[in-house]
């Protein structure tokens, strides 16, 4: 019966999805819900056909040198274009192509975030895992997401290298981040700005990489209230400002329209006047690996990592 996980810890035999190295692992499907016990119990036969929605999981994949049937149509970064152009378009990153899938056969396919809401559906086809990552817990999702794919491909000595790299250049971006002054993150859509405290949508550059944010959740105007002007962080003089250009990211402007870039958009009177603008400490993240991979795969959090370490190194912290 085509399964849906919502927890994939797991090895994978014939139809069945079981635990693998958890106490317990839930397997639901729209009509039956099962419970697995601790297995030691090797996968005899890994998928062969695999359709990962998740950004992160294609990541994974292309990481452990295995590949993907099937996947979404996206603005990939440059580092997944020859590994996603070697696969059958099955969708969007919402919305699955079910034509695609019926001529994919899949036998296992991986949603998470964007695509997490068609996991039941999906499950009448093939069994599903849900890689979703929660920012505040990135590491610990994204080492779980690792190390079970890399279980069920008997990758374990090349998974656990990758999870080791991440533990280690997150802890050294970390003991940098805790040297530089706060600072306010800030989503760009063209010459819109909205502030990122700890614990929203991209939080995780406080929340796990250590960054020290000048605003609280208490800050950030409430969705449908003023909007957040440059001269509300002229205001705030922060040592450091951190962009996300959302439109960059996606390849077209929210509504239509021109895309501005941030670099274009930031350039004004406001920002020079801040103790960033004045220090070259205006660091405008990478748009893909933020908003479109949202950091949730090994190589965008890595890349993601060494440009906030090539920053903070740039400022004198060692």
């Amino acid at each position: 019966m085509p399964t849906v996980m919502n927890r994939p810890i797991f090895a994978l035999a014939a139809a069945a999805l079981l635990s693998a190295g958890a106490a317990q692992a839930q397997m639901t499907s729209a009509t039956t819900t099962t419970t697995a016990q601790n297995s030691t119990h090797a996968h005899s036969t890994a998928p062969q056909r695999v359709v990962a929605y998740d950004l992160g999981a294609l990541e994974i994949l292309q990481a452990l040198g295995i590949p993907a049937a099937g996947g979404p149509q996206a603005q990939f970064p440059a580092y997944l274009a020859d590994y996603t152009a070697r696969y059958t378009v099955a969708g969007s990153l919402f919305e699955p192509d079910y034509d695609a899938l019926s001529k994919i056969r899949p036998d296992l396919i991986i949603v998470g975030g964007r695509s997490a809401a068609k996991a039941q559906t999906l499950g009448k086809l093939a069994p599903v895992l849900d890689f979703s990552v929660r920012g505040d817990h990135l590491l610990h999702d994204l080492e779980r997401n690792i190390t079970d794919i890399a279980r069920l491909y008997g990758k374990q000595a090349q998974g656990k290298a990758l999870v080791d790299k991440i533990n280690q250049e997150v802890a050294e971006l970390r003991r940098l981040s805790s040297q530089a002054a706060p600072g306010v993150l800030l989503m760009a859509i063209n010459e819109k700005i909205m502030p990122q405290a700890p614990g929203s949508r991209f939080g995780l550059l406080f929340d796990v990489l250590g960054a020290k944010s000048a605003l609280t959740a208490q800050d950030v105007p409430a969705r449908g209230g003023p909007a957040y002007t440059f001269d509300d962080l002229a205001k705030l003089q922060p040592q450091w400002i951190y962009v996300i250009d959302r439109n960059t990211a996606v390849g077209s402007a929210a509504g239509g329209g021109e895309i501005i870039p941030s670099p274009k958009v930031f350039d004004n009177a406001q920002v020079r006047a801040t103790p960033a603008g004045q220090k070259g400490q205006v660091v405008f993240l990478d748009p893909k690996g933020w908003y479109l991979m949202g950091s949730s795969g090994p190589t965008a959090l890595l890349n993601n990592v060494a440009q906030l370490q090539q920053a903070y190194r740039a400022a004198g912290i060692k």
